[in-house]
């Protein structure tokens, strides 16, 4: 990963560890040569360093935090209101909190068919982002619902590192592409 692709936090925490290092450097240069001149530089030099580290890391970390968070957002639907259309770009994974939602199939010539409905706790939105292929389905609000929406960049991420949420994920995957065939 080169610096271009790094998020910006990551500058933050490199600076950190490279301003501790030096204040510890300084801590270890008092330590071994003990004058007053080496007391009052790291009295003054090295202690400050140590603090401006201790406070980047706390600027990236909180940074890091914030990034993250507006990655999952909780949103709410009104019953009868459309989630997201078949054909629509998969920016997102939702999870259900509250309510219940149906998955619904749209063809031109045909009545809508209602492929499933799915409450608490069921997830939707994963086909297109693991197939990276348009909605195949809508979703559509059954009553007053509660979802947590993760965002594209952030499930791939969870999907790398969290091999429960990826073996969940896989098996809802599987047996929904194989209902749809």
């Amino acid at each position: 990963m080169n610096t271009e692709q790094r998020p910006g936090y990551v500058k933050y925490f490199l600076l950190a560890g490279l301003l501790a290092l030096l204040g510890l450097l300084m801590a270890v240069v008092y330590i071994l040569r003990f004058t007053p001149y080496t007391m009052v530089l790291f009295l003054m030099c090295g202690q400050g360093l140590i603090f401006l580290a201790a406070c980047c890391f706390g600027y990236a970390a909180l940074t890091e935090i914030s990034s993250r968070l507006r990655n999952i957002v909780e949103k709410r639907f009104k019953a009868g209101d459309i989630i997201f259309r078949q054909g629509d770009y998969p920016d997102r994974l939702y999870v259900i909190g509250k309510g219940e939602v149906d998955v619904i199939r749209e063809t031109p010539e045909k009545e809508d068919a209602i492929l499933a409905r799915l409450g608490k706790d069921q997830f939707f939105g994963e086909i297109g982002i693991l197939s990276d292929a348009p909605r195949n389905a809508t979703i559509r609000a059954v009553t007053d619902v509660e979802v947590l929406s993760i965002h594209r960049s952030y499930f791939t991420s969870l999907f790398s590192y969290l091999p429960v949420f990826r073996e969940k994920i896989l098996g809802a995957y599987q047996t929904r592409v194989a209902a749809k065939s």
